[in-house]
């Protein structure tokens, strides 16, 4: 079997790793680095693997398993929460080591939420959901290194409330390890002789068609995950819109689809969630995730 990662040395880390990851064309970075596009990759990681990662000279791109890396995103447990004026502060710890990723607040993206979600009793809701201390998030950023010591730059840094996504992101981190490690595994058969090793994207028997199912494609060609109808074309905009590197913000969208700028806010969260779009200029300007 190929395990479902058997694309990963001709595409990207997470390719076919269910919750996200793969090429992020043209990311632009918040003030807490400048733009990287030598390795347009997103991998799963622990904390332990990011202090280990090791550099060539200073300036030469981080690696792990002897392969670089460029954007990754980890899952760990909030020890603290530092907020400043421009930035936010968490402590991670997902058992295997301690790293602080520190997420940029602009102007923009305050204003956005503060505006957003007036009823028709003048009452206003945040969108973003709630980082809690001790509760478990998952960080999509890139390892940076200041003052001699290295802590994830965050473009994105949402809530984790299953425990099934937590058992599942280091699945997915040990499986690319052990894939630049040993190489991918070798395809095999089943006791009736019938070829295995589909992975994630293989197709599925009897599958359903609709906006919430597996129908319809990713970017790169693999299924798309179950999500609403508000989600889908949503992403189906991002993926079909011309547009540059730095993707459409949340204005923009609502405007061509004629959907409220709540709904479309919503939406993004359930596709970043998915790991099929990532955070650009702001957290509310997106573009697609190709694989």
């Amino acid at each position: 079997m190929d395990g479902g990662y058997g694309n990963y040395s001709t595409t990207s880390y997470g390719g076919q790793g269910g919750t996200g990851g793969g090429f992020m064309p043209g990311e632009v970075n918040s003030p807490a680095g400048g733009r990287q596009g030598e390795n347009p990759t997103l991998r799963p990681v622990t904390i332990k693997q990011i202090l280990e990662a090791t550099q060539a000279h200073p300036e030469a791109p981080f690696q792990i398993d002897g392969a670089d890396i460029g954007s990754v995103y980890c899952i760990g447990q909030v020890r603290n929460i530092s907020t400043q004026s421009t930035n936010i502060t968490y402590k991670l710890d997902d058992g295997t080591g301690e790293i602080e990723a520190k997420q940029w607040v602009d102007s923009t993206t305050a204003r956005i939420e503060d505006d957003m979600d007036v009823d028709g009793q003048g009452v206003k809701h945040s969108t973003r959901k709630k980082v809690e201390l001790n509760g478990f998030v998952k960080v999509f950023g890139k390892v940076k290194v200041f003052g001699n010591k290295r802590f994830l730059g965050a473009h994105n840094v949402r809530p984790v409330s299953d425990v099934n996504e937590i058992h599942v992101h280091f699945l997915e981190a040990t499986a690319i390890h052990l894939f630049f490690k040993h190489g991918p595994p070798q395809k095999g058969t089943d006791t009736n002789g019938a070829v295995s090793g589909s992975g994630f994207g293989g197709n599925t028997a009897g599958g359903m068609k609709g906006d919430d199912d597996y129908s319809g494609a990713a970017a790169g060609g693999r299924p798309l995950p179950p999500m609403s109808a508000s989600a889908r074309r949503v992403y189906n905009l991002l993926k079909n819109e011309p547009q540059s590197n730095e993707g459409l913000h949340m204005q923009n969208i609502s405007a061509k689809l004629g959907l409220p700028s709540t709904e479309v806010v919503k939406a993004g969260d359930e596709l970043l969630s998915a790991g099929l779009i990532f955070s650009t200029m702001d957290e509310y300007t997106w573009a697609i995730l190709e694989f």
